[in-house]
């Protein structure tokens, strides 16, 4: 009975040993791949945040620098021998005009002069324009603004084809009189040329979306049909669902603050970084990279699957140790258990021969008083 009340606990707590092995150490394993992805991801999105806003930055530098030199190459042609002796639709000025397209830049696709009347009078394109010799241009609000302003505009918009331009002006002024002879003009469609530094038409990986100063949208990734929308105009609020985080973010933007932001308006959460892009010193453009974080903790699901193939087998080898060593244990605790009870059971034995043997010499004594009572009687 004593062996079997051992042997009955010594099995129940084993398994009960063995269990809470085996769950301490999945708990442990839990803990342990928890404990490495929160990290993980923590210092990747850090990582990201920190290399994305230097890019954006650059980003920002190589279009002012690109910006920079269209306006250098314009301020060049108006300041040129023949536009300053008002030679604007002459043959020569023709031939310069050509010289000067074929040495810039390619994302450009027009470049004409207007005359003291605001009418084309030169003009050079990289594919049939839909703009033609004679042109009136006078109703162009870019044009009244430049010639008020005697200085360069930046001003976007449909054109007949339906391609969204970056019209950038520059006046020509007499250096000696000051007289004003005319507008140089320049058009850059703005989706191939933000398409120079980054990703314009998928929402599903990194994007670049740039805007005016206007808030209106020169390139979009998230959806090329919001190029030429307002950020803030209903079409857009509704694609963005309103999302405030990223509407106080644009506001930001469009004052001249570079930063970054966290959202979700319901294509999945991002990290935006933004920057504006100074030309002359005055915010005219401005540009946000957004990274879906999906494709950010892309790269952790990777690391993660290399580190539980690492750290599985370690706790897998602690566990069948653990349990090897409880075996062993409870192996040794029931031969001492065994040893126990058969010293227990020898000595009830010799207990119970001894017992036997004192009553047996207390019987031998009680017939031994019987008979001499029985002899007395007689």
């Amino acid at each position: 009975m004593v062996k079997k009340l051992f042997f009955g606990r010594e099995k129940e707590i084993g398994i009960v040993l063995i269990i809470s092995i085996i769950v301490s150490s999945n708990g442990l394993l839990f803990f342990l791949q928890k404990a490495i992805e929160v990290d993980l991801r923590r210092t990747t999105f850090e990582q990201q945040r920190d290399l994305q806003l230097q890019s954006t930055k650059e980003i920002a530098e190589h279009i002012e620098s690109d910006v920079t030199l269209v306006l250098s190459m314009l301020n060049g042609l108006a300041n040129s021998l023949y536009l300053q002796q008002g030679e604007l639709g002459s043959e020569r000025t023709t031939t310069l005009l050509e010289q000067t397209y074929a040495n810039s830049n390619l994302t450009i696709d027009s470049l004409f002069v207007l005359d003291n009347d605001d009418i084309m009078v030169a003009s050079l394109a990289s594919k049939p324009s839909e703009f033609v010799l004679g042109e009136d241009f006078s109703f162009r609000s870019w044009v009244k603004e430049t010639r008020s302003s005697l200085s360069p505009v930046f001003s976007a918009y449909f054109q007949r084809v339906g391609i969204y331009r970056e019209f950038i002006t520059y006046p020509i002024i007499s250096r000696e009189t000051g007289e004003y002879f005319g507008t140089l003009v320049t058009s850059i469609p703005t989706i191939p040329f933000f398409s120079h530094y980054g990703n314009v038409e998928r929402i599903d990986t990194q994007f670049l979306v740039a805007f005016d100063k206007n808030g209106t949208i020169l390139s979009a990734g998230a959806n090329i049909n919001l190029v030429g929308a307002d950020f803030f105009g209903e079409d857009v609020q509704q694609f963005v669902n309103h999302n405030e985080i990223l509407n106080d973010l644009t506001r930001d933007l469009l004052s001249g603050k570079s930063g970054y932001g966290v959202y979700d308006y319901g294509k999945g959460e991002t990290l935006a970084t933004q920057y504006p892009i100074f030309i002359d010193g005055s915010p005219e453009f401005f540009i946000q990279i957004v990274t879906p974080t999906s494709e950010i903790y892309a790269k952790i699901d990777e690391v993660l699957s290399i580190q539980q193939v690492k750290v599985l087998p370690i706790i897998v080898v602690a566990s069948t140790v653990a349990i090897a060593v409880l075996v062993i244990l409870l192996k040794k605790w029931n031969i001492i258990l065994a040893r126990e009870v058969k010293r227990r059971t020898q000595e009830l034995e010799e207990s119970y021969e001894e017992m036997i043997n004192y009553i047996e010499q207390v019987q031998a004594e009680l017939q031994k008083e019987k008979v001499k009572k029985s002899h007395s009687t007689e």
